[in-house]
């Protein structure tokens, strides 16, 4: 294989809103808004038609282009078996991505990004990281990484813990390595160690 991505596995949840919705649920237009209260996320959603969803997640994104354009590649990110996680699964697969990851039932659910798509075509996305951020090192499938070319990894999960180690492992199997470095704030919070690792 050529390229293994691992990171967040994100399912986008793809809804069509009115403004006045985004006003009554006190969001802002055109950003991202991080929900850490699961019973908040769910009672945003209930009251939303799903048009489409998704596959998503920032390196899982990069990995299904990369498929589009030829490459053998595969994918380790960590869902719930539940309705999204399944979805998740069933879609990347259908764009040719290996998934290396068993789904089990988490405490948490699968991860969900609500795109909410206005009448002007703006997005809002609230999302709610669920199971995602929570890889570990026994989720990391040693032998897929090192058949592997090269590894890639997303720095929104470069915290200390569980995702940490998953990557400290990953690395130390891989051929190469390479990592998307999310945003300024992940970069202002790593940027000691992101620069050890050049």
């Amino acid at each position: 294989m050529k390229i293994l991505g691992i990171g967040n596995a994100i399912v986008d949840v793809i809804c069509k809103v009115d403004d006045n919705f985004i006003v009554q649920n006190n969001l802002t237009k055109s950003t991202m808004k991080l929900f850490f209260n699961e019973n908040e996320f769910k009672n945003l959603l209930r009251n939303l038609k799903i048009e489409k969803t998704v596959s998503g997640g920032s390196v899982a994104n990069s990995i299904v282009g990369l498929s589009q354009l030829g490459d053998d590649v595969g994918f380790i990110g960590k869902v719930s078996d539940d309705e999204f996680g399944i979805s998740y699964e069933e879609g990347l697969k259908k764009e040719n991505v290996k998934y290396f990851y068993s789904k089990k039932k988490e405490e948490l659910p699968t991860g969900t990004c609500l795109i909410l798509v206005t009448p002007d075509s703006e997005r809002t996305m609230c999302t709610f990281l669920g199971t995602a951020g929570k890889i570990n090192e026994n989720d990391v499938n040693s032998d897929a990484i090192k058949k592997s070319e090269i590894i890639f990894l997303e720095g929104y999960l470069w915290d200390e813990g569980e995702p940490k180690k998953a990557f400290d492992k990953a690395i130390n199997n891989a051929n190469k390595v390479a990592m998307s470095l999310s945003d300024l704030f992940c970069v202002d919070r790593h940027k000691p160690h992101f620069f050890k690792l050049s």
